[in-house]
């Protein structure tokens, strides 16, 4: 688990271990549409959310499909279509899923608002992070705002073609990679984040740590980002 210390906040980026899953789900699998053991994956939320101290059946997530919507979560409520969540109430924890795609957390300090955020290249490209941040900013434009970016597919690794690096800041792509990180922190500053901290970690290239959907393909898990006021 990696943490970010927010004060008023309790936010953790997961990795791959520390879970029950077996074969190519090993070990801390946390999504259930994967075709992983539903047992096994709700024996790893549990776990991620006990790392954090997070009560399990509070847990709130979405149906990601790479959209803009950022719902309002509440205590227990999954599968609503979204790629993103919110909450101003504590100890309501959230997850937003990621094998490669960009997961974020944005916090409103000191007033007891946060979103968890699931990015990809779409979501990215289309407005996901200032929805995110407009979620936690409720319209009161003096909050100051920050933001942890977590492992994703890094510069290092990430190919894309022309019709998506035409999407972004044309020295956001080198030798056909695409910086999400970088990428990521300019949307968020764009959108008025003042103080934003990458973990700069890439899912591709680190196997032991992450999965990773372009490494791997399909069948393979899922980490995320868990985070709730605390």
């Amino acid at each position: 688990m990696i943490r970010w210390s927010e004060p008023g906040y309790v936010v953790g980026f997961t990795t791959r271990v520390g879970g029950v899953s077996g074969g190519p789900f090993a070990s801390l699998n946390l999504g259930r549409s994967t075709g992983d053991d539903v047992a096994c994956v709700d024996e790893n939320r549990r776990r991620a959310c006990a790392e954090l101290e997070a009560e399990p059946s509070l847990l709130a997530l979405n149906r990601q499909v790479h959209s803009t919507t950022v719902n309002e979560a509440s205590p227990g409520v999954r599968g609503q279509i979204g790629d993103g969540l919110w909450c101003d109430r504590p100890g309501v924890p959230m997850l937003a899923l990621a094998a490669d795609c960009v997961p974020i957390a944005v916090a409103a300090r000191g007033r007891g608002r946060l979103a968890v955020v699931h990015a990809g290249w779409r979501g990215l490209s289309s407005g996901v992070v200032g929805a995110g941040v407009s979620a936690v900013r409720a319209g009161e434009e003096d909050v100051q705002l920050a933001a942890a970016i977590g492992p994703s597919a890094g510069p290092c690794c990430y190919e894309v073609g022309a019709e998506v690096s035409d999407l972004f800041d044309a020295d956001l792509t080198r030798a056909r990679k695409l910086d999400l990180w970088g990428a990521t922190e300019r949307l968020l500053r764009a959108a008025g984040v003042g103080l934003v901290e990458r973990v700069d970690l890439c899912t591709i290239c680190r196997p032991e740590l992450f999965f990773s959907h372009r490494r791997d393909g399909r069948p393979r898990g899922v980490q995320g980002v868990i985070g709730y006021v605390a």
